[in-house]
């Protein structure tokens, strides 16, 4: 067995359990902007911003412990990377792919729109189209924090 196929196997199991972190933190963050932008009326922007530092904070807490299992090295050296790494996934690529896909870009939110019709889903619009921009532009932060916290926060 060679080197890279000893290293896949942890590897993986961190992917892993990034992925489970994620899909948590993911209906946190998601909970929290549909109740602010529905409930209490305030901005996709604004809910956004709210909604993902509510989870911002979970994720370090469970990435540290649970998926980098770091126990050495400052925690506060760690939490400062962290936020940085994060508020900029977070804040400017979420955020703005967000912005990007409601207000300047829409056929990516279009698509969608058209195959939940297609598939029978209609009168719901308003939230599919918010939330495929948001389910995009997550999937976009998702992938930008999982190599920093790999390379420059947890090493």
């Amino acid at each position: 067995m060679s080197k890279q196929q000893r290293e896949r196997g942890p590897e993986m199991t961190r992917v892993g359990k990034f992925g489970i972190v994620g899909v948590l933190n993911t209906v946190l963050d998601f909970t929290i902007y549909n109740v602010l932008s529905s409930g209490v009326g305030l901005t996709l922007v604004q809910s956004n911003i709210i909604s993902t530092t509510c989870a911002m904070i979970f994720s370090f807490i469970a990435n540290k412990r649970i998926v980098f299992q770091q126990d050495q090295g400052s925690s506060a050296k760690q939490a400062v990377l962290f936020f940085a790494v994060t508020a900029f996934g977070l804040y400017v690529l979420q955020t703005g792919t967000i912005k990007l896909l409601t207000d300047v870009w829409l056929g990516p939110v279009s698509v969608g729109l058209a195959a939940a019709h297609l598939i029978g889903i209609a009168g719901h619009d308003q939230f599919l189209a918010k939330n495929g921009a948001k389910a995009i532009a997550t999937l976009v932060s998702l992938t930008w924090n999982y190599i920093m916290y790999k390379k420059v926060v947890f090493v």
